[in-house]
C-alpha cells in the first residue's frame, strides 16, 4: 500500500476513536449539564457557554499553533492536542463550575494543535492531485465518529427520558476510555513523506523558530486579498459547525412536541448527521478531480461544482428546520408550536442534509487550501481555524439569546457570501 494513504488511514483511524467522544458530548453537553443542575442546586455550568470558551480559545491559540507546529512537528502536536480531549471528559464525572470551564480552556489549545497538525499532515502526504482523496478518505474515516457515538448514546439511553448520575458516570467512563484508545493510535503516526518516498516534514521546519515572525507570516498571509475573500467562507463553517454540533441537536431535545423520549431522537439525529459526513465524505473522494498521473485529462467535478452542490443542501435543511422547529427551542424545553406540527422524521432527515453539506464544504476548504496554499500549510490552516473558531464561538454565545429563527436567518446570508468567496478565489487556480 502507498506510504502516504497509510498514513492518512492511521491519522483517520485515531481521529475517529478521540472524536467519537468529542462529537458525542458535543452533541449532549447541553441536555447532560441540565440534567446535572436539575440535581444539583450548586451546579450552574452551561453547555453553550462551555463550548464558546472552547473556540474563544481555539481561535485565540491558533495565532500560536503554526510556531508550535514548526518547533515539534505535526505528529507531536496531533497526540499532545488528543491528550487536552481526554482531560475534557473530568467535569463530566465529578462535577464541578470551575472544572467545565477550566477543561474547555484546554481543550481549546488542544484543539488548535491537533487540527493545525492534521491540516498540516496531510498537506504533507498529498500532492496537488491527490489532495481531494486523502481528504475524503481522512474526512470519511473520522466522521464516523459521529454515527458511533450517538448510536453509543440510542443504546444507552434505551427508553430513558433523563440522565441520571449512574447513566452519565457510566456513559462518561467510557467516553473517556475511546478517547484514551484515539491517543495512544495517534501515536503510531509515522514520518510524512513525498511523491518519491522521500519524509518531507524536516523541511518545513527551521532550525530557529521566532513566534513574533510567525504571527506576523501569519498577519500578512491573513490581510492579502484571497484570504481576505475566504475569510467569509471560513466564518461560514464555524457558524454552520456549532449549529449542527450543538445547537440544533439541543433544539430536538427540548422540542417535546416532537414525542415523548426526545433525548434518543437526538442520537438518532445525531448518527444522521455522521452519516451524512460520511456519505459526503466518500462522495468528494470519488467524485472529486483526480488523475494518475499529470499528463492525464483531470476528471470529476471541480470544488466550485462541489461548493456550489453543498450551499444548495445547506440552504434547503435551513428552510426545513424553519417550519418545523419552534422558534424558543434552543433554550429550555418546550411545548411551543412551529410553522408545522413538529416532525421527528423530518428533524432527522435535516440533520443527515447538515452533515452532507457540511463535509463538501469544509473539505473544498481544505482541498484549495492545500492546492494554494501548499507552501504555508500550517499558516494557512491556522488562519482558516481561527477564523471558524471565531464564529462558533459567536454562534454559542448568541445561541443564548437569539432563537433559532434569527440563527437560521444568519446562517442563510453568510453561506451566500461564503460560497460567492470561495468561487472567486478558486476561478484563479488552474488545479
Amino acid at each position: 500500500m502507498d506510504k502516504r494513504i497509510l498514513n492518512v488511514i492511521i491519522l483517520g483511524l485515531g481521529f475517529m476513536f478521540v472524536f467519537t467522544s468529542y462529537f458525542t458530548v458535543s452533541n449532549i453537553e447541553k441536555t447532560v449539564l441540565k440534567s446535572i443542575e436539575n440535581e444539583d442546586f450548586l451546579f450552574t455550568g452551561d453547555g453553550y457557554t462551555s463550548q464558546c470558551i472552547i473556540y474563544s480559545v481555539f481561535a485565540a491559540c491558533n495565532w500560536l499553533a503554526p510556531a508550535i507546529i514548526n518547533v515539534i512537528g505535526s505528529r507531536k502536536s496531533i497526540y499532545l492536542g488528543s491528550l487536552c480531549y481526554v482531560t475534557f471528559m473530568a467535569p463530566f464525572l465529578w462535577p464541578s463550575n470551575f472544572l467545565l470551564y477550566a477543561m474547555s480552556a484546554v481543550l481549546g489549545f488542544g484543539a488548535s494543535i491537533i487540527w493545525t497538525g492534521q491540516g498540516t499532515y496531510i498537506t504533507l502526504n498529498s500532492d496537488a492531485l491527490t489532495i481531494s482523496r486523502n481528504s475524503g478518505i481522512f474526512w470519511a474515516m473520522s466522521k464516523i465518529s459521529i454515527c458511533i457515538g450517538n448510536l453509543f448514546i440510542i443504546l444507552m439511553l434505551g427508553d430513558k427520558t433523563d440522565m441520571d448520575k449512574s447513566v452519565r458516570d457510566l456513559m462518561f467512563t467510557v467516553l473517556a476510555a475511546l478517547c484514551a484508545c484515539g491517543t495512544l493510535t495517534l501515536v503510531a503516526l509515522r514520518p510524512s513523506v513525498d511523491s518519491e518516498d522521500r519524509k518531507n516534514e524536516l523541511k518545513q521546519r527551521t532550525a530557529v523558530v521566532d513566534p513574533v515572525h510567525e504571527l506576523k507570516k501569519s498577519m500578512k498571509l491573513l490581510l492579502t486579498k484571497d484570504m481576505l475573500l475566504l475569510s467569509t467562507s471560513f466564518l461560514f463553517v464555524g457558524l454552520h459547525v456549532s449549529f449542527y454540533s450543538g445547537v440544533y441537536t439541543s433544539c430536538i431535545a427540548f422540542t417535546r412536541a416532537m414525542g415523548i423520549n426526545t433525548k434518543q431522537l437526538l442520537g438518532y439525529t445525531g448518527m444522521l448527521i455522521g452519516i451524512g459526513e460520511i456519505l459526503g465524505g466518500v462522495l468528494c473522494s470519488v467524485f472529486g478531480k483526480t488523475s494518475s498521473n499529470t499528463n492525464d485529462k483531470i476528471k470529476g467535478l471541480s470544488r466550485s461544482t462541489i461548493i456550489i452542490i453543498s450551499c444548495l443542501i445547506d440552504i434547503i435543511a435551513y428552510c426545513l428546520i424553519f417550519i418545523n422547529l419552534p422558534n424558543d427551542s434552543p433554550f429550555r424545553d418546550t411545548q411551543a408550536k412551529s410553522l408545522i406540527k413538529p416532525n421527528q422524521y423530518l428533524a432527522a432527515f435535516c440533520g443527515f442534509l447538515l452533515g452532507l453539506g457540511d463535509s463538501g464544504f469544509t473539505i473544498q476548504i481544505y482541498n484549495l487550501i492545500g492546492v494554494k496554499y501548499s507552501n504555508e500549510c500550517a499558516s494557512a490552516t491556522s488562519l482558516f481555524l481561527f477564523i471558524q473558531a471565531i464564529g462558533a464561538a459567536t454562534s454559542f454565545f448568541y445561541s443564548n439569546q437569539f432563537g433559532i429563527y434569527a440563527q437560521l436567518i444568519i446562517l442563510i446570508i453568510t453561506i451566500i457570501m461564503g460560497t460567492f468567496s470561495f468561487l472567486k478565489v478558486d476561478k484563479s487556480i488552474s488545479v
